[in-house]
């Protein structure tokens, strides 16, 4: 009965959509995966190289169960005009860039924090085959001078939540968009521009993993009034 009852509760995991849309995406550094970036050892786990079950890094607070290494954010921040976000370094990094940027820097590596049980893991294609559109900073991989801001309190931006930009919807118009539920509601003050409040690392059904279709630049005007 207990046996019955364990492979029910696996089979319906399995199921569920968050398995589904990471399963061959760019994402998907398992052996099996249909992209051509991934382990090329024999462990077959999907999760691993981002979650551990057991001895993850509790320092870690922007993610569960954190399975590899952080990389911070160096150097400058976009300053661009008219740009009334007030953020810098030191805030970027208390977002989940640091999490992104543990692979999106290009220096990928192998360190998992907990390696599994069972197989080998060796992602050297992956660290060998990491193009440069998908470093986050272009060239200089960790430095976000050329990226989209966050690391900001979005209500003290949007003039709709008594900020001072006329241009930039008010959280709850932002969040009643389809998909952009919550989208603007993480750190502390829930309510947090984080590269998650435009991305979901777990679905990519609006490659590359957007929140939305930007097709006619729908995602943009989530928030941007233009």
């Amino acid at each position: 009965m207990k046996k019955a009852l364990v492979l029910a509760i696996a089979v319906a995991l399995l199921a569920t959509p968050a398995f589904a849309v990471i399963t061959n995406s760019k994402h998907d550094l398992s052996p099996g995966s249909t992209t051509p970036l991934k382990n090329t050892g024999t462990n077959t786990e999907l999760c691993v190289y981002c979650h551990t079950p057991h001895a993850a890094d509790v320092s870690v607070t922007t993610a569960p169960l954190w399975n590899r290494g952080v990389q911070n954010a160096s150097g400058t921040v976009y300053v661009g005009l008219e740009i009334t976000a007030v953020y810098d370094i030191n805030s970027i990094n208390q977002t989940d860039a640091p999490l992104c940027l543990s692979c999106h820097d290009g220096v990928v590596g192998n360190a998992l924090v907990n390696a599994p049980n069972t197989g080998t893991v060796d992602l050297a294609a992956v660290d060998a085959g990491f193009s440069a559109d998908a470093l986050i900073g272009g060239a200089a991989a960790n430095d976000l001078n050329n990226d989209h801001p966050i690391g900001f309190i979005y209500t003290n931006v949007s003039s709709a939540d008594a900020g001072a930009d006329t241009e930039i919807k008010a959280k709850a118009v932002v969040e009643a968009v389809g998909g952009m539920a919550g989208a603007v509601s993480y750190g502390a003050t829930n309510n947090m521009m984080w590269c998650s409040s435009c991305h979901d690392v777990h679905d990519n059904a609006n490659a590359p993993f957007l929140r939305v279709n930007n097709a006619g630049s729908d995602l943009c005007l989530a928030c941007h009034d233009k």
